[in-house]
């Protein structure tokens, strides 16, 4: 009986405690959730982060100079808004991971880089994308790049100099295109527009008017040619209608409506012309 009541005793004792064990977690638990809940915990991290910002600019820490590199189209304002950095504040303040993110964000902008200088400076490097093009779409112009993304669709009069794509699908298909007609100098000053045909091959519109049929296959040699038969007689500046240079072993003009002739380019296989 003796043993019976000592076991009761004990299990009455480690019973309370456990009764306030459970009741002071309970509290503590409570409190914390009404503390995350009211914002006190931000409160004071902001509290905190206030005071260590305010510590780096009492010791130089802060920014004197945000400095850009890269920058030639990309909207000045639009980047002021993102960067959004003030003289005088603390140099680890700005979030740059964010800032870089929200750059790489504008349509501009292919890459972003953002550094701390200590002690003073915010460095911002800039890669944007290089207009190759304008392209005619639904009787509206907009300027492209290399990988046929829309960078703009106003104030394109700084363009203007770019070559005009013409279809549907013309952007993606271009920039070989470009890159061939852009090696020739002679070639792209006289080169308008090109229009992508079918699904499958490009015409070129010269400034006077002519239009070259480029092959479906092929084109670089293409191209070569043409620029061939210009520096060795002039072709494009001649009197005619069109320039066809779908068939590999000639090139076939059209001086007028209905009449033809075959232009004989002096080209030679091992000169790849």
């Amino acid at each position: 009986m003796n043993r019976r009541a000592g076991q009761h005793a004990q299990l009455k004792y480690w019973a309370k405690r456990a009764g306030l064990i459970v009741a002071v977690t309970g509290t503590v638990i409570g409190g914390l959730a009404y503390a995350s809940s009211s914002g006190y915990f931000d409160q004071l991290e902001g509290r905190m982060m206030r005071s260590l910002h305010a510590q780096m600019v009492d010791t130089g820490f802060k920014v004197n100079n945000v400095i850009v590199e890269g920058r030639q189209n990309a909207n000045i304002q639009a980047l002021k808004y993102i960067v959004d950095i003030q003289k005088g504040q603390s140099i680890f303040e700005p979030d740059i991971h964010a800032i870089q993110d929200k750059l790489e964000h504008v349509t501009w902008v292919k890459s972003a880089v953002v550094e701390r200088h200590l002690p003073d400076t915010i460095a911002i490097r800039l890669e944007e994308r290089r207009p190759m093009a304008l392209w005619q779409h639904q009787g509206k112009l907009s300027v492209i790049d290399t990988e046929g993304e829309v960078l703009a669709d106003g104030n394109l009069g700084r363009f203007k100099h770019l070559m005009i794509l013409v279809g549907d699908e013309a952007p993606k298909q271009a920039k070989d295109l470009v890159s061939m007609i852009t090696v020739e100098p002679d070639l792209r000053s006289r080169v308008e527009s090109a229009k992508w045909i079918g699904g499958r091959r490009w015409d070129l519109y010269l400034k006077n008017g002519v239009s070259v049929k480029l092959p479906e296959d092929d084109l670089g040699q293409a191209v070569r040619r043409l620029a061939s038969a210009q520096g060795e007689a002039k072709l494009m500046d001649r009197k005619i209608q069109s320039i066809d240079l779908r068939d590999p072993l000639r090139i076939v003009v059209q001086t007028e409506p209905g009449a033809v002739e075959e232009y004989q380019a002096s080209y030679h296989p091992q000169k790849n012309i």
